[in-house]
């Protein structure tokens, strides 16, 4: 396809954000390649605002029923594929170590809407296993809350953060109106970290007993059946920020068990 002009921003604190999780995406994932683009439902178009390790047409706006973002956007599920030739209309250069690999790609939730997508180009033929793509999703979904509270500030990229209620405020009120209480929003933080249950309870001070409490109630507040389901409905519902927390040292333990 024809290369069209930048017509967005592609730096700034978005896509610093974005860029580091392409490189997180990659790293998880052994791929050597990514890009990311953000949904602009107002034009039913999207626009590719960051890339790793191959050339996508960075800045471009492109329709929604094209490329693999297309593709995830209309499935609103990720999309794996053997090779990015079976994307008919895509915007990756022909000769592409990344067009000739395995793709996966996942979609960015926000409160019950495709906000973008995170593209991984393995640049070789290779399969990615169920776990891979979990993973991939928890990484992009953690990354969400903090990229809404970037783009609204940004006059370039704020379209592309759509809202479910017009009224919203810029600023994160979904802790406000989140049907979880703070220790279980906190729970749900160090969950989509990849905690366990003991390592939470080292990082809140609270005894284990306590933190499968917290978990239980989570799944029933979710209607989801495993944690990794809970903290992905959590997540793009809007009800949790990601706690920049360290993961626990294996030899520390539980100090309390404060509720």
């Amino acid at each position: 396809m024809a290369p069209s002009r930048p017509e967005f921003p592609v730096d700034g604190p978005v896509s610093g954000l974005l860029d580091h999780l392409i490189t997180v995406s990659g790293r998880a994932l052994g791929a050597g390649a990514g890009s990311i683009s953000l949904v602009d439902g107002s034009r039913d178009r999207y626009a590719k605002l960051a890339e790793r390790g191959t050339s996508c047409q960075l800045g471009g706006s492109f329709p929604l029923d094209e490329g693999v973002t297309g593709r995830v956007v209309a499935r609103r599920r990720p999309v794996v594929l053997a090779a990015y030739g079976e994307i008919g209309a895509g915007h990756l250069a022909a000769d592409g170590a990344a067009r000739a690999g395995s793709v996966v790609a996942v979609p960015l939730w926000w409160r019950g809407e495709v906000v973008g997508a995170n593209v991984v180009f393995a640049c070789r033929p290779r399969r990615f296993t169920t776990a891979e793509v979990d993973e991939l999703e928890l990484l992009t979904q953690a990354a969400v809350p903090r990229l809404v509270r970037a783009g609204v500030d940004d006059a370039s990229l704020c379209h592309l953060i759509r809202r479910q209620d017009a009224g919203d405020r810029p600023e994160c009120d979904e802790a406000a109106a989140s049907p979880l209480t703070r220790r279980e929003r906190e729970t749900v933080a160090l969950l989509a970290r990849g905690f366990s249950n003991r390592q939470v309870a080292t990082a809140l001070v609270l005894s284990p007993k306590t933190v499968e409490k917290h978990v239980a109630a989570v799944l029933r507040k979710t209607g989801t059946g495993s944690r990794t389901a809970a903290v992905m409905a959590a997540l793009a519902q809007g009800w949790v920020l990601p706690a920049p927390a360290r993961r626990p040292g294996p030899g520390r333990t539980t100090g309390g068990n404060t509720p």
